[in-house]
């Protein structure tokens, strides 16, 4: 069953790139040439004259080796063709690079959905989110300053997953170099995911007047019994006096519970 920000994806790719009317013939045909060799789909991608039946059933094509071998030498193709073709084609091969998971192509991702002229940027946020694990998480990050992207990149941001995925959570979130925006989303993030490890990190941030309302949010939906030092400590630390008071009433309501 395909994951929530692929699946959009895919419906993101299949609604934008098909188009109106298709031969079908055209593209089983070509579909099939590509299939048994005798045509190469990263070729015909190159190839601007190509025909979108013929593009559709390139990127099919890739799409189906790519499952097969996602670290091999077409996937550093696959994805170099993302900066030279078309919205469309690019929809389709975010979508291929996603459902294979090919991880090599997480820079390459990333770069396109920093354009801010880009057409596929939210595409490609998505993409992502499924392809970079822990690479992903400060790349994402980054983009949520772009107000346009930024609710997109915290649902992208609660989705990825993979070794060291919730580590990158808590470096961005106490990195005072970034953004209080980026910050905040691998805030909401982390709620979204019931992410309970960057509890103490918040028991940090909450002392920083720009993060301090987003950390309390996240502190009051995770903090645990096992955070009670962390949480003592914050609440010495903050001086706004409405930010106290939530935690004292947090930490008796965990040390109740206790």
């Amino acid at each position: 069953m395909l994951r929530p920000a692929l699946l959009l994806l895919a419906l993101a790719a299949s609604l934008t790139a098909e188009p109106a009317r298709q031969d079908h013939a055209k593209y089983a045909a070509a579909l099939k040439e590509f299939r048994s060799g005798k045509a190469a789909p990263v070729d015909a991608l190159r190839d601007k004259a190509s025909a979108p039946e013929v593009r559709r059933a390139a990127v099919d094509a890739l799409r189906e080796r790519l499952l097969d071998e996602p670290a091999g030498p077409l996937a550093k193709a696959a994805a170099g063709l993302l900066a030279e073709t078309d919205a469309d084609t690019a929809r389709l091969l975010l979508a291929a690079l996603a459902e294979a998971k090919v991880t090599s192509a997480a820079d390459a991702v990333a770069a396109l959905a920093g354009k801010a002229d880009s057409p596929v940027r939210v595409d490609a946020a998505l993409a992502l989110a499924e392809i970079g694990g822990a690479r992903a998480v400060p790349l994402l990050a980054a983009l949520a300053k772009d107000e346009a992207l930024a609710e997109t990149v915290t649902e992208a941001l609660g989705k990825t997953s993979g070794p060291g995925v919730t580590d990158a959570f808590i470096v961005g979130i106490k990195d005072k170099g970034l953004p209080s925006v980026s910050r905040t989303a691998l805030i909401r993030a982390s709620v979204t995911r019931n992410n309970r490890a960057v509890a103490a990190a918040l028991c940090e941030t909450v002392a920083e007047e720009d993060m301090r309302m987003e950390s309390q949010k996240g502190l009051l939906r995770l903090a645990t019994a096992a955070d009670l030092s962390a949480l003592r400590k914050a609440e010495q630390s903050v001086s706004n006096e409405a930010t106290k008071a939530a935690l004292g009433r947090l930490i008796k309501k965990l040390e109740a519970a206790k």
